[in-house]
């Protein structure tokens, strides 16, 4: 049987969904926020779920990419990615839809269709997006030196 990793957060709530609020923090201590239904619908300084999920699938996305370039013989020099979380109502219900992935690498040595090619599978394997399963993942890729950000 594998190694077995468990990590910890917690969740404090006060009052009802319209006019409570409630604070977020992370077991390792490097996170707590408060958050509430207005950080969920409107752009109010706190946290929400979808940001953290969004933070979540790119944090892991790009470590899973640096260590494939890296066992590729193309250590990155950076990789910035930023996560965009699209949430609708369905049925009545909210659900999270689509996570947007994009990422732009400077890579020494590394040419487009090999970065392309390991950034899919990195989004294909890391554990977060495997956790998501059920969310359509899109992802774009790019050298830095293709273009402007």
């Amino acid at each position: 049987m594998g190694s077995r990793i468990t990590r910890r957060a917690s969740v404090e709530w006060r009052g009802d969904v319209e006019s409570g609020a409630g604070s977020i923090a992370l077991g390792s201590k490097a996170f707590e926020g408060p958050y509430s239904l207005r950080s969920r619908v409107e752009d109010v300084p706190q946290a929400n779920p979808e940001e953290l999920i969004g933070a979540a699938n790119a944090a892991c996305f790009t470590m899973s990419l640096s260590d494939l370039l890296s066992a590729e013989g193309t250590p990155p020099t950076s990789l910035d990615t930023k996560a965009r979380v699209t949430m609708e109502e369905e049925s009545g219900r909210y659900t999270i839809t689509r996570i947007e992935l994009d990422v732009v690498g400077d890579v020494p040595g590394c040419d487009k269709e090999t970065f392309d090619r390991l950034a899919a599978q990195a989004k294909a394997t890391c554990p977060v997006s495997r956790a998501l399963a059920g969310t359509e993942i899109v992802l774009t890729s790019r050298l830095a030196d293709e273009g402007t950000r």
